[in-house]
């Protein structure tokens, strides 16, 4: 996985971010997965965005880190960019 996991410590509601670091978007930003614990939840956060790498984005952790649903989304993200090529 080419991707970079952030944790902002619970700052803002899209606690967690993960940065693709494949989907470069131009200008420094590359695709990211914004989200907090429950992606799935009705009333939960796994927003698709883009985002630029650094400090902002909270304290690097590593991908076993992410709560289980938050690694689940970004299995399917890779999945699904995988059968678009």
């Amino acid at each position: 996985m080419n991707i970079k996991v952030y944790d902002n410590g619970g700052e803002s509601l899209d606690r967690y971010s993960v940065i693709y670091l494949d989907d470069v978007e131009g200008n420094g930003l590359y695709g990211c997965r914004a989200m907090n614990a429950y992606p799935f939840h009705p009333q939960g956060i796994g927003m698709y965005c883009m985002a630029k790498i650094g400090k902002h984005l909270g304290k690097e952790i590593k991908f076993e880190q992410l709560p289980e649903d938050c690694q689940k989304v970004v299995k399917q993200d890779l999945e699904l960019e995988e059968t678009n090529e």
